[in-house]
Parts: structure tokens; C-alpha cells; sequence
């Protein structure tokens, strides 16, 4: 007999008798070729799953019989000839129904490992309400609201309706599609125009609606809704409902309609919410979008998730017709995992040899996931709240990773353990994850470069002033347009200036006839006097017919036109000295690189240095890095880097100084700018404005550090913009 045998049969709860409780109600149904059986805990409202060998076991459980004389007598039962139950099934079963309290024991052993048990049920209560980053708070009892609201609702479980449904589904991936582009461009500004609390009222407002639909449904087949109450994660409101009676159905098909409601009523307010958005404008569309995005992408990535315990998975599990699947592929998972790092011998008969392989695959996905989600409301609690989200990320760990492993460890280090590990083993894994750790933070660099947003613009600008004041009569070029020196470019318009030139023209005729009558009359002091008059009269004209002149306005070198809005200001006046327009001579174009003031000092350690660009449909290429801006602007280098045009830098609306109702952005962060010559072969291929990406070396940064920073600068700048965004 092995170690591990000899510890099983030495174990108390295999001579522990138990008694289970009278009010507890057993329903045996079939999923596919197997029978499972549903315990229902009325007094508590919930609602357990056990397959067809644990439930052998509990029916003879009677406070008689100890879990050892009970595993004797079906072992050596003509019905089970085979030895499938065994005593770690035994202890598992036992230890399973004493921790919810479906059982009692006569003796006073077993009466303080219940109270114990109470005691630490209540404590694990306790510590899920303190968590300050998921925590759940039971408010009323909805069952007797939705008795009354039920008639007038549970119509859109109809027939018709589903029809009404797809109809409607169909027509609003129509419109999406139609308006595909402007879907990609109102994403980036969601949150903008919109205040934290009208957006906290429609996400509560469609969250309320989703738990209404499952509380209907779930009652509309038979069940019953206890309870109601609010899920907070990371202080965000959700709205949840009690609907584990539907496990009391005995059609499948049933509990899946009863998961999916939620999602079904609010995928069809999304659908509305498409249409609206698409024959509307302004706050209605904004509005509309919002509602869109929130009940149909937050629903698909959460609610639709398999991975995390809501709707989507109890459909999987009612599709795969694998109850448990979520419990049974942890266990499956962390009794690999434990055998691998710690040696313990793997656990059989863990799941039903069929299910292996679907229980084997989705524990691992949502183990992975778990963390994923787990680090990401970690890193957002630091990022979110500062100096307080340190002890809050400090409190997650604890008691998401912290506490998990400390309850699953301690008993194998405890001298009565029923398991043995692999001293070798563990000390091995041991050594291979410090060192892995170790490595990840010391020895493996991080890549050596770093990218940041870059825009072409044409280097050797120049801007086209006025030298007369006038109307702009006419407007003879696009922006774009290349034009030859000499052309005209802009034709205003000064009626003032005209006259006073040819008034001046009169009055030097005049002059002239007056200065010769002077002459004849042998006037010698006041032909002198005329001609100074003249003179002064001359230079005058000389002013006014360069204003004149000024009026036309013409290319100074053969270059680029580019002015956004030219055509607008048809008709406008302008006083002497403003900007019209920008003049760039062919192929003297550069590329200005945006950085963010974290990348100062490697950017500054490159300038002299070829720096690598990527733009889109051009293969990789150098160019000299020659200056940086010392100086940090909110202004962006060009208006489509901008999140509002779809480009990678957030912005936050401002009010124009010029007109309050006409919104401007600038960027969340000050950034800097720096200058990549461009060669001629480059210069002529690139087009100005045309967006890429410049690639340049970084110092020298751990690979864990690396990760760290990366996932806490995508958090930081998405709050960032949603909150800064949402607040104007």
C-alpha cells in the first residue's frame, strides 16, 4: 500500500458521520447520456450541481454510517461492481458538503468543524465586502416587483418580438456598416460632451434593464428571484439579480434563455441606438453612440465572456453540457499546476473522461484570464486613484493572489497533511521561478528602441502676408495646389486705396502745370516750393502703388500651396500683415516626431543619429534626427495626430477663446517636437501630412520593468481621456 493510501484511510473524515439536512430538495434530470442531480438549499436559496457518483454516496448518507462504511458498502454492491468510488472521493465529497453547511455531524467533532466552518464562511464574507476593488452588497428581494411588472414585460420572450429582433438587427448592421467610417472616428471622442454622471445614470439605467430581463425570464419559466443587489468593481456600479433557480429547470434550452436575456434586451437597445445615431446629429447622436457602445461592446466583452462566471459562461456550460465547468477546471488546473511545481500525484476522476478535454482547455483559458483581468483592475487602481491606489493594488494582491495561495498551500505543509509533496520538487520549482523572476527584472532587457507618432511637413516654409489692408475679391488656388513663381495666388479688394493713388496722380499734374506757370513767371522761391511739393507727392504715390500692387497677391518661388479653409474666407477683410496662406518649395519636406517628455532624454541622445521611419505603404527607411524643441507644447504638431482625427494622441476639448460655442482640443500631456531631415529621393515620395511612426533607441531598461510601465502608461493615458474628456 503507498504512502498516500495509508494517509487516506488515516484521515477523520472518513469515520465522520454525517447527517444531511431534512429541507434540502433533490432533482435528478438527464444531460445528454448522463445524469446529473440538482440540490436545492430553499432556505438559503441556492442551488447545487453533483454528477451521478457523488450523488451514490449522499443517498446513504443517513448519520449512521461512517464515509468509510459507505464506500465499503457501494464498492462491494452487486449494482456497482467496479471500485470507482474511492476514499479521496469520499473525503472530497464530505469535506464538500460540511463547507456548504448541506450537512451536520452528531458528534461534538464533527459540531466545532461546523461552527469552524461557519466562522470561516463568515469571515470570507467579511473580507469580499472590504475588498475595495470588487466587492458585492445584497439590497432587496426583487421577487415580488417583478411579479407585478411581469405581465406588461415578458411579451419580448415572444415569438414575434425574436422575429422583431432580428429585423431589426439586420437593418442596424446595415446602417453600421454605411456609416463604418464615422464609427471609427466617434470612438475616440465617447466619452466627449458627457459628464461622469449622465454617463453613470444610462450605464446604470442599461444595467438595471439587463438584470430586469433576466429576472423576468427566469421567472416567466418557473423560477424564483430572492435577491438584488450592487457589484462594484473599482467603485463602477453593476447591477446583479438571484436567478440560480433557473437550475431547478429540467429543459437546458430554458436556463440558456434565462442567461441570455440580458444580453438579448440590450443588444436590441443597441440596435435602436445605431439607428438613432445614424439619422441624427448632435447631442441625440452623441447620446445614441454612447448608449450603443456601452450595451453592445461592453456586453460582448464581458457579459458574452465564457471566461469570467456571467451570462456567457452558463450558456457554454449548458451548451457543452458540462455542469460545473468552471469550478471543475480550476481544480483541474491547480491540481496540475501543484503536481508539476510541487510534486503531489495528479488527482483522477476529476471530470468524466469525455469532458477531459473541454475541462483541461478552459481551465487554462480561465486561469489566464482571471490574472489578466486580476493585474489589469490592479494596475487601473493605481493608475485611477493616485497615492491611495497603491494601498488598494497593495489590498488586491493580498486578497486575490495573497490569501488563495496561502489557504492552498498551508495544509501541505502541515504534519497531518493527507498529501505529500516533493521536497526536490518544490525546492526546484522554486529555484526556477525566483530565477525566472530574477531574470525578468535584472539580466533580460527590454528592446532597446521605442517608437513615438511622426507627421511629413514641408521644412522650408513661407508664410504669404498682406501689404495692404483689403476684401478678398478672389481666391485663385486650392490647398494642395502647386503653383510657379509669379502666379497669382489672391486678388483683394480696396476701393480707399485706388482712389488716394489716382487723387495723388491728379494732384502731381496739377503740381507740374503750377510749377511751370512758376517758371514763366520767374517765380524762383515758388517754383522751389512746388517742386519739394512734388516730390513729397511722388514718394507718397510710390507707397500707395506698392499698396496697390499689394492687392494682388502672387507666389514668391515655385512650391506647394497648403491652407485648410482657404475657400472660406472669400469675401473676409484682412488688415495689413495677416497670414493667407503657406508656400513650400518642392521636395524640402521633414518629419516631426512627437514625444512624450518620459522619451526627453533618449531622444536627445540620438540627435546627429539616423532615425528609423515607418510610413504606411513604404518600406523602412533612415534619416538624420537634427534638432528638438526645447521647449513642451499641448498644441499638437498637426491637427490628424490627434485623437479626434483618429490619431494616437489623446486630447481633451477646450472652449475657444473666440468663440466659446466652437470647441477646440489640445493634448492631455505636453509634448515635444523633434525634426528628421529628409533626403531628396524621400522628400519627393512623401506626401505632406501623411502620418507614420519614428523608431530610435531607448536606455538600457529591465524586460519586467519594460511590461510594467507599458501596461501602466496604456491605463493611465485611457483614464486620462476618459475622465478629462468626460468632464467638459
Amino acid at each position: 500500500m503507498s504512502s498516500t493510501d495509508t494517509n487516506q484511510n488515516a484521515d477523520p473524515w472518513l469515520e465522520s458521520k454525517l447527517t444531511l439536512r431534512s429541507e434540502l430538495k433533490f432533482d435528478t434530470r438527464w444531460e445528454g447520456d448522463s445524469a446529473v442531480v440538482v440540490i436545492e438549499d430553499p432556505v438559503r436559496s441556492k442551488y447545487f450541481q453533483i454528477g451521478e457518483r457523488e450523488y451514490r454516496f449522499l443517498a446513504l448518507i443517513d448519520g449512521q454510517r461512517t464515509a468509510r462504511e459507505i464506500i465499503d458498502l457501494l464498492n462491494s454492491s452487486e449494482d456497482f461492481p467496479q471500485p470507482d468510488l474511492t476514499t479521496q472521493l469520499a473525503i472530497e465529497v464530505s469535506q464538500w458538503l460540511v463547507q456548504t453547511n448541506l450537512t451536520y455531524g452528531k458528534d461534538s467533532d464533527n459540531g466545532q468543524r461546523l461552527n469552524d466552518q461557519s466562522d470561516k464562511i463568515n469571515r470570507q464574507k467579511i473580507m469580499a465586502w472590504i475588498n475595495p476593488i470588487s466587492c458585492k452588497f445584497r439590497i432587496f428581494n426583487p421577487n415580488h416587483l417583478l411579479a407585478k411588472v411581469q405581465p406588461y414585460i415578458q411579451w419580448i420572450f415572444s415569438v414575434w418580438f425574436f422575429i422583431a429582433w432580428c429585423g431589426t438587427g439586420l437593418f442596424a448592421s446595415v446602417k453600421l456598416y454605411q456609416h463604418w467610417d464615422q464609427l471609427s472616428i466617434a470612438s475616440t471622442g465617447i466619452l466627449s460632451g458627457f459628464s461622469w454622471f449622465w454617463l453613470l445614470l444610462i450605464w446604470v439605467f442599461l444595467k438595471l434593464i439587463h438584470e430586469t430581463a433576466h429576472g423576468i425570464a427566469c421567472r416567466k419559466y418557473g423560477g424564483e428571484v430572492p435577491e438584488a443587489g450592487v457589484l462594484l468593481i473599482l467603485f463602477t456600479p453593476m447591477a446583479y439579480v438571484n436567478v440560480t433557480s433557473m437550475w431547478r429547470f429540467t429543459n437546458r434550452w430554458h436556463r440558456m434563455a434565462v442567461s441570455s436575456a440580458g444580453m438579448y434586451v440590450e443588444l436590441f437597445i443597441a440596435f435602436i441606438a445605431v439607428v438613432v445615431w445614424t439619422e441624427t446629429s448632435g447631442v441625440t447622436a452623441n447620446i445614441a453612440f454612447n448608449i450603443f457602445i456601452m450595451s453592445s461592446l461592453t456586453t460582448i466583452l464581458f457579459n458574452a465572456n465564457p471566461l469570467m462566471r456571467f451570462d456567457g459562461y452558463f450558456l457554454l456550460s449548458d451548451l457543452l453540457n458540462i455542469p460545473n465547468l468552471y469550478s471543475k477546471g480550476t481544480k483541474w488546473f491547480g491540481d496540475r499546476t501543484l503536481s508539476l511545481l510541487l510534486g503531489l500525484p495528479t488527482t483522477d476522476n476529476l471530470c468524466k473522461p469525455k469532458e477531459s478535454r473541454q475541462v483541461a482547455i478552459y481551465g487554462c483559458l480561465a486561469f489566464f484570464w482571471k490574472i489578466s483581468i486580476s493585474l489589469s483592475l490592479i494596475i487601473g487602481a493605481g493608475v485611477l486613484f493616485d497615492g491611495l491606489g497603491l494601498l488598494l493594488s497593495a489590498l488586491g494582491v493580498t486578497l486575490w493572489f495573497g490569501l488563495p495561495m496561502y489557504r492552498t498551500l498551508k495544509p501541505l505543509f502541515l504534519r497531518n497533511s493527507q498529501r505529500s509533496i516533493n521536497l526536490l520538487r518544490t525546492g526546484l520549482s522554486l529555484c526556477i521561478l525566483i530565477g525566472f523572476g530574477t531574470l525578468l527584472f535584472t539580466t533580460l532587457k527590454a528592446p532597446a528602441i521605442k517608437s513615438a507618432p511622426a507627421i511629413v511637413q514641408f521644412s522650408k516654409e513661407t508664410h504669404i502676408r498682406t501689404d495692404a489692408a483689403g476684401f478678398i475679391k478672389n481666391i485663385l488656388v486650392e490647398d494642395g495646389q502647386r503653383v510657379h513663381k509669379g502666379q497669382l495666388l489672391i486678388a483683394l479688394e480696396n476701393p480707399d486705396i485706388n482712389n488716394e493713388a489716382n487723387q495723388l496722380n491728379r494732384l502731381i499734374e496739377e503740381s507740374e502745370v503750377q510749377y511751370r506757370i512758376y517758371r514763366k513767371q520767374n517765380e524762383k522761391s515758388l517754383a522751389l516750393a512746388e517742386q519739394t511739393k512734388q516730390k513729397e507727392l511722388k514718394e507718397q504715390l510710390v507707397e500707395k502703388t506698392k499698396a496697390v500692387e499689394g492687392l494682388k497677391i502672387s507666389a514668391p518661388f515655385d512650391g506647394f500651396i497648403f491652407q485648410r479653409n482657404l475657400a472660406n474666407r472669400l469675401g473676409s477683410f484682412v488688415q495689413r500683415g495677416d497670414e493667407l496662406l503657406t508656400i513650400a518649395p518642392f521636395n524640402t519636406k521633414e518629419v516631426v516626431v512627437s514625444i512624450d517628455q518620459r522619451d526627453l532624454d533618449s531622444i536627445h541622445n540620438n540627435v546627429g543619429n539616423p532615425i528609423k521611419i515607418i510610413m504606411p505603404g513604404l518600406p523602412l527607411f533612415q534619416s538624420q534626427l537634427t534638432r528638438v524643441n526645447p521647449r513642451a507644447s499641448t498644441t499638437s504638431t498637426h491637427p490628424s495626430l490627434c485623437a479626434h482625427a483618429d490619431g494616437p494622441l489623446p486630447v481633451r476639448p477646450i472652449a475657444n477663446s473666440e468663440n466659446a460655442e466652437a470647441p477646440d482640443f489640445e493634448l492631455l500631456a505636453p509634448r515635444f517636437n523633434a525634426y528628421i531631415e529628409l533626403q531628396a529621393n524621400h522628400s519627393s515620395v512623401l506626401k505632406s501630412g501623411q502620418r507614420g511612426r519614428a523608431i530610435f533607441p531607448t536606455g538600457d531598461q529591465s524586460l519586467g520593468n519594460y511590461f510594467y510601465i507599458a501596461a501602466s502608461e496604456w491605463l493611465e493615458c485611457k483614464i486620462k481621456f476618459a475622465t478629462q474628456t468626460a468632464a467638459f
